[in-house]
């Protein structure tokens, strides 16, 4: 179910009894190759999906297409919100969705600069809701959700979704293949550290700030040249099987009493 075909009036029947699913991404940046609304585009599909496979479930709200994207700012075309300001709308969001009744919230994120502030955004609706019929709030990138499911695939030749890689580009190419230029795909590498690596193929033992046009001449990470539409297709088939399978559990999660 669609949040936005909805009256005021269907909203406030349902709510109680459905998860409110916000798709959260931004409007950045993505190589020479991949359009700067590639996050959304994917957040786009990618509840489409989960909306499909869970109709009587969900409530599926509009695309928050800018995110806090400020270490792309280095590239044209990135529109970013402060991480400060970015928390505080994803609150906003929430309480909004809470006076309206919804007692399951689930922010899908699918830009990795969205973490760190909807993680100061639950736990400030955290402190805020506790308490009697306190609401259910969570947030996942989609990424984070499949890591089982896309650690047992074999169709990926590399090991994880970086940044306008392969994993994105073959998004991208299953959902939109006029958006992605083919002619401007390139590799781009690590920087051969065994502590730090910006990819993240491997684990990074040390904490480090670096914005995109440190990291990359063109904007992207990873190995787009890999990418292909069939594993696209089959990486929105998995991603979204593996979010539905979240929210299936979600949907029975009980609080615990500890008042006795």
């Amino acid at each position: 179910m669609k949040y936005a075909d909805l009256t005021s009036p269907e909203i406030g029947r349902i709510a109680p009894d459905r998860i409110a699913v916000l798709p959260i991404a931004a409007l950045e940046q993505h190589g020479n190759h991949l359009p700067v609304i590639t996050d959304a585009a994917i957040a786009d599909e990618l509840g489409r999906r989960v909306e499909v496979l869970l109709p009587d479930r969900i409530v599926l709200l509009p695309t928050l297409w800018c995110g806090s994207s400020h270490h792309h700012l280095g590239f044209p075309g990135t529109i970013s919100i402060s991480s400060e300001t970015y928390t505080r709308v994803l609150v906003d969001m929430a309480d909004s969705l809470i006076a309206s009744g919804f007692r399951r919230i689930f922010f899908l994120n699918c830009h990795g600069g969205n973490q760190t502030p909807f993680a100061e955004a639950l736990y400030r609706l955290n402190l805020k809701h506790k308490g009697a019929n306190e609401p259910w709030i969570a947030a996942a990138s989609y990424w984070n959700l499949a890591a089982r499911e896309l650690a047992a695939q074999t169709f990926m030749a590399t090991p994880r979704l970086s940044h306008a890689c392969e994993y994105e580009t073959s998004l991208m190419l299953a959902l939109r293949p006029d958006w992605v230029q083919k002619d401007a795909l390139g590799e781009t590498s690590g920087i051969g550290s065994q502590y730090y690596d910006p990819l993240g193929y491997t684990p990074s033992r040390v904490v480090v700030s670096q914005s995109f046009d440190q990291l990359s001449q063109t904007g992207a990470l990873g190995s787009p040249e890999l990418a292909t539409e069939e594993k696209g297709r089959q990486l929105f088939t998995l991603l979204a099987s593996a979010v539905a399978r979240f929210l299936e559990e979600f949907a029975t999660w009980k609080r615990r009493d500890f008042s006795s």
